[in-house]
């Protein structure tokens, strides 16, 4: 019988993200209490990834990931961390506790159903992104979303033993080979978007995160994985050929449905657009 109850437990003490098993919730700090065992102890969670460990070479389908704390808020609110955008990256850094999987390594989709995960377990599910237009009036509303209402999207395409896909464009007639990208690739394009570029008897600002994007993501073309070569045919890629593409990628990608169901405060109109990730997700009172 205690082999059995110590069984049940431990089994208790797993929790897979997007489910509701959360009900004994301290109402204090929100915080399920059969993760608090000792006084001061940080409690800690095994959560599930979207990716399903495919894009791991250890396949590795979930993380142990601890509750924030007063230390993150150390993190959160580093003047020097804000300034150089690596805060996100920081706090998943902190706040994954298993070593064998770096969240620099971890495809886009796992890194943001962490940070939904510990958003609403350490701030409360709740989330006012700032002012959203509404497409029939057109005037502007402050909506609160539901972050127990964003689904994950868990991995249904399997990719080939590179962990990579196949694509045909449509426009160039041409297949091609990519990967989805991680935390690392991100910063890399957090960074090509600060890129200045001159133009004729004037300069101006380039956000080169698309091109950016497809040289870190397409690994081949017709067979061909000469960098140079792909760089050349990204940009001459024509705009349908790119929108067909992101829209398979976004469709195949694991991670969180951002899909929310929106109704303006102002006319009443519902409809359906994707939630926006803005700096108030970790920053509620934040007026940058």
């Amino acid at each position: 019988m205690e082999t059995n109850q110590e069984e049940k437990k431990q089994e208790d003490k797993r929790i897979v993200i997007g489910q509701n098993k959360t009900e004994h919730v301290d109402s204090t700090n929100s915080i399920p209490q059969q993760f608090i065992d000792d006084e001061f102890m940080v409690p800690t969670e095994e959560i599930d990834l979207p990716s399903k460990g495919a894009f791991y070479e250890n396949g590795k389908k979930a993380v142990k990931i601890k509750y924030l704390t007063a230390e993150e808020d150390d993190v959160l609110f580093s003047p020097e961390l804000i300034k150089s955008g690596r805060v996100l990256d920081a706090l998943l850094q902190v706040v994954v506790v298993d070593k064998d999987l770096s969240p620099d390594d971890m495809v886009v989709g796992d890194r943001n159903a962490i940070l939904i995960h510990i958003r609403k377990t350490g701030m409360g599910e709740n989330y006012k992104p700032g002012k959203v237009t509404c497409p029939s009036c057109g005037e502007q509303y402050e909506p609160v979303v539901d972050l127990n209402q964003l689904k994950l999207k868990y991995l249904e395409h399997m990719p080939d033993e590179r962990g990579e896909y196949d694509f045909f464009l449509p426009t160039m007639k041409k297949n091609i080979k990519f990967r989805m990208l991680n935390g690392r690739d991100e910063n890399r394009i957090s960074k090509a978007t600060q890129t200045t570029k001159k133009g004729t008897g004037s300069s101006f600002k380039v956000a080169k995160s698309v091109t950016e994007r497809y040289r870190l993501q397409i690994m081949e073309i017709e067979g061909s994985r000469d960098k140079l070569r792909i760089a050349q045919f990204i940009s001459a890629m024509p705009m349908r050929d790119s929108l067909v593409f992101r829209e398979y990628t976004k469709m195949i990608s694991p991670g969180i449905d951002l899909n929310y169901t929106f109704e303006c405060l102002n006319c009443g109109h519902v409809y359906e657009d994707d939630v926006p990730m803005t700096y108030k997700l970790f920053y509620p009172n934040a007026e940058l």
